[in-house]
């Protein structure tokens, strides 16, 4: 979740409260102090132009949440 936070914050240049509230549609099941979190800390990381830590596994990588990413951005294979 932290990478997507990054990318929003870095890429689509978004503020950090369209940024919240961008993951809740990635990630439907988070909390919202776990978005918020996340949102913070990716503020930290763009604001230093590090890469985000690898050590948490996405929750795309999971088939189900892989394929409604899939398809919410209309990639075609």
């Amino acid at each position: 979740m932290i990478e997507k936070a990054v990318f929003l914050l870095r890429q689509v240049h978004s503020s950090r409260q369209e940024a919240v509230h961008a993951l809740a549609v990635y990630f439907p099941g988070a909390a919202f102090e776990d978005r918020l979190r996340c949102v913070h800390e990716a503020w930290d990381i763009a604001r230093r132009g590090e890469q985000p830590a690898q050590s948490v596994v996405s929750q795309v990588s999971d088939a189900r949440y892989f394929a409604a990413a899939h398809e919410r951005h209309a990639f075609t294979d």
